[in-house]
């Protein structure tokens, strides 16, 4: 059994492209852009720009909204990469700045269940969205909807170290709290930039997972 617990990003590290990203740019009002660029130029955190932008949709089927669910593909490997993760009996978590309503929904195509997973919170009904950010604290360096670092530090047992996977801008602080980083996309450059200790890039989870296998 190894001593770890993973935290892992959702979009673009378990699944190949960042879905709201996508869904935004296909179904909503050009306004969302807008919103985008404050956010961009730190006029805003991110927990307001996504607030907003699920405000810039027009009335939607539910069918459509669950075959763009269904366009929605995950790394490959991931499913064996989690068979082999339990079977080592380390503790995994999702921690996203998503929603749960897109992440369950993804996961549940591929069988996959029973993760623990801190994100937002999104309900879709009568063909409006409605938002909630539980995760969210005002110490948020970045103002996210899930503070990924005060996750990781609520849920962090001191015996165990951590291992972090992610891919972006919303990966930034909570990777100063990994023991082992493995990075791609802007989170991997990051990395190289700051210096991080343990830096791994990855491009698919079966390397991970022989790097655990052969270094830890």
């Amino acid at each position: 059994m190894k001593n770890y617990q993973f935290f892992c990003d959702f979009d673009g590290t378990i699944t190949k492209e960042d879905t709201l990203n996508k869904f935004l740019r296909i179904y909503a009002n050009v306004e969302w852009t807008d919103i985008e660029d404050k956010w961009i130029r730190g006029e805003i955190g991110s927990k307001q720009c996504i607030e907003e932008q699920m405000q810039t949709f027009p009335l939607m089927e539910e069918k459509t909204v669950n075959d763009f669910i269904d366009s929605i593909e995950i790394d490959e490997t991931f499913p064996d990469f989690l068979d082999y993760i339990k079977s080592e009996n380390i503790d995994f978590y999702i921690v996203s700045d998503g929603f749960d309503f897109f992440i369950e929904k993804i996961l549940a195509r591929y069988k996959i269940k029973d993760l623990k997973i801190f994100s937002n919170k999104l309900e879709f009904k009568n063909g409006r969205f409605k938002t909630d950010f539980p995760f969210f604290t005002q110490e948020c360096e970045r103002k996210s909807g899930v503070c990924k670092c005060n996750v990781i530090k609520s849920n962090r047992i001191v015996t165990k170290r951590i291992l972090y996977a992610g891919d972006g801008l919303s990966d930034f602080c909570a990777a100063k709290n990994a023991d082992f980083l493995f990075a791609k996309g802007s989170l991997l450059e990051y990395g190289k930039n700051t210096q991080i200790d343990n830096l791994i890039g990855f491009g698919s989870f079966n390397e991970i997972e022989t790097y655990i296998k052969t270094r830890l």
